[in-house]
Formats: structure tokens, sequence, C-alpha cells
């Protein structure tokens, strides 16, 4: 008992280490870039500035100090919880961050959800029977998903659903116009279902359709090969060998052929569900999705230093933050990882 909590508690401190060390990483180059391609100052001043006032802009902002002074007083801040105020929205970039990450979470678990939906069943069927139609297509898709741009299906689906077939309506928003629905998690079809109101339900699924599924399509190729190649791997050991040899039911062989899926393919759809977060920009933009995505593209086009560090800073924490649950749940399921990590 003593040594399996001394194995957990030394796997615990390794990753939460690696988070912290990898948060610091990113913080610090996001920094130094952000700060290197644009200046925010001329959006303050406006056109019609003298030199004085540009002068005593750059001094009230501290742009003048070292980048070194200006970083550590970037991160006495953070540690405070001060995200700092966007120069473009005049509002705390928190108080920003709260109104958009319920629709980026949203669409990003849908997208999840989605893909693995198809590419796990799909990637099982695949791995054991390699010469069978699921197997075909099952590598088809997984090439197309994987080399068609997300922001060209996008758009491809935008065409084909709204402008020719109108069964779908126009990407503008996370819901139509007219819709009220009420901010209990911030997630509109949730919402809606908490208050009853089924028109405001229906219309928010059919706005996240589109979206989700381009996002589905185009992040699941690696769940689906990994589940495949996984599930191919574990039908040619030993123990499935000697299972069927002494006629066990297939399901029973499935079954256990499963459960040595469960830590890579597992894994693979925690790094998704991070990438998610962050890969949802170009959809967000196609789309207007009113979400992270579309958030840091503003800040960018003005040149706002604070909006792009947090969105940046909170992707790769989420990403992280998911990557070291993951780590956990392969260590729940198979104790081998936490003796060796």
């Amino acid at each position: 008992m003593l040594e399996s909590a001394r194995q957990w508690c030394l796997f615990l401190l390794k990753r939460l280490g690696f988070l912290c060390i990898s948060l610091i990483g990113v913080s610090l180059v996001t920094f130094v870039v952000t700060h290197q391609i644009g200046d925010p100052v001329y959006l303050l001043v406006g056109p019609k500035h003298t030199q004085e006032m540009l002068d005593n802009m750059v001094r009230e902002l501290g742009l003048d100090q070292p980048l070194y002074a200006q970083y550590c007083r970037y991160i006495s801040r953070l540690a405070q919880g001060d995200l700092g105020v966007s120069r473009y929205t005049f509002s705390p970039v928190l108080s920003d961050i709260r109104l958009r990450l319920p629709a980026t979470l949203e669409l990003s678990t849908y997208a999840l959800l989605l893909g693995v939906l198809w590419a796990v069943p799909l990637g099982l069927i695949a791995g054991r029977h390699k010469k069978s139609w699921a197997a075909k297509f099952a590598d088809l898709s997984a090439r197309a998903g994987a080399s068609m741009p997300a922001f060209w299906l996008g758009l491809l689906l935008i065409f084909v659903f709204y402008a020719e077939l109108h069964w779908l309506p126009a990407p503008m928003g996370r819901i139509g116009r007219g819709f009220e629905v009420g901010t209990v998690t911030g997630w509109y079809t949730i919402d809606s279902l908490l208050a009853g109101n089924w028109s405001a339900f229906g219309s928010s699924v059919r706005h996240l359709v589109l979206p989700a599924l381009t996002l589905a399509f185009t992040t699941s190729p690696s769940i689906l090969l990994i589940t495949r190649n996984t599930m191919a791997e574990v039908m040619k050991t030993d123990y499935i060998r000697t299972a069927k040899s002494f006629g066990m039911p297939p399901q029973t062989i499935s079954r256990y052929a499963v459960r040595n899926l469960l830590v890579p393919v597992s894994t693979m759809i925690a790094m998704t569900y991070g990438y998610l977060l962050s890969g949802t920009v170009l959809v967000e933009v196609v789309f207007t999705w009113p979400g992270l995505g579309f958030y840091a593209v503003e800040a960018m086009n003005h040149s706002d230093y604070e909006p792009i560090m947090a969105v940046v800073l909170l992707s790769a924490g989420f990403y992280l933050l998911v990557y070291v649950l993951s780590d956990i749940l392969s260590a729940i399921i198979d104790p081998r990882i936490r003796v060796g990590g």
C-alpha cells in the first residue's frame, strides 16, 4: 500500500512539474513573439497623434522598459489572476474569455464526440478485418480527413448545405436571431434544454452541425488510425491466438482485445480534444463562431497583446491538463505505466 502511494506521488509530481515547465516556456515564447510582430500604441493614440502623445503612451504601457522587465511584470500580474485589459474591446481579458470560452468548448466537445462515434467503431472493424470494405473505407476517409484543410471543407459544406440546398442556416454565429437563451452553462444546446425552449435548441443544433462536422472529419483521422493499427497488432498477439484455438466466442475475444486498446486510444482522444481547443481558429472564422479562436484573430489584427497571450496560455494549459489527466487514466488502466513513469 505504501509503495503504491509512493509511486502515485512520484508519478503525479513528475506530470505536474512537466505541466508547469511547459506553461512557462509557452508564456516566454509567446510573449517575445507577440511583442515583436506589432505595436498597439498606434491603435490607442489614433491616426492624428503627436510624438509627445506617442511617447507618453509608450511610458504609460511600460513598453519603454527592457523586454525581460515587461515579461516579469506580466508574470507577476498573471500570478494574481490579472490577464490584462484588451486595448481593442477595452474590457478585462478575463471577462472576454469567460464570454467566449463556452462557445469554443461546446464546439470542440461536440466535434470530438462526432469524431469518436465514427472513428473508433470503424477502426475496430478495420483492424479485425484488414481486407474488408470497412478497412478500405477507413483508409480512404483517414487520408481525406488528414489532407483536407478544415477551412476549405467548411466553405464547401457551407456552399452545399446552405447556399445550394438551403438545409442549414447561414454561418452567422451560434443561434438564429430572435432567440433568447439563458447563461447557466454558456452552452446554448444545454441552456435551451434547461429552459425548455425547444425552438432555441433546434436553432443552436442547426448552427452547430456544419462547424462540428468540419472539425470532426479533419481531426479524427488520428483516432481512427491509432484504433485500427492497435487493433490489428492486438489480433496478432499470442493470447488472442490462444483464445481462438481454445474456441472462445468472438465476443469474448473482442472484449479482451478492446482492453488493450484503452490506453493508446484514450491518450489519442485526449490529445485530439486538447488540440481542438486551439485548432478551431480557422473554423470559427469561417463560421463566424464567437469563440476563443475568433477572439484571438481579432486581437492579432489589432496587435492586441493581452488577449493573444491569454488565449495561447489557456489553450496550452488546457491541452497539457487534458494530457496529464489522460496519463492518470492510463496509469489507472495499466499500472505498468505508473511504475515505469
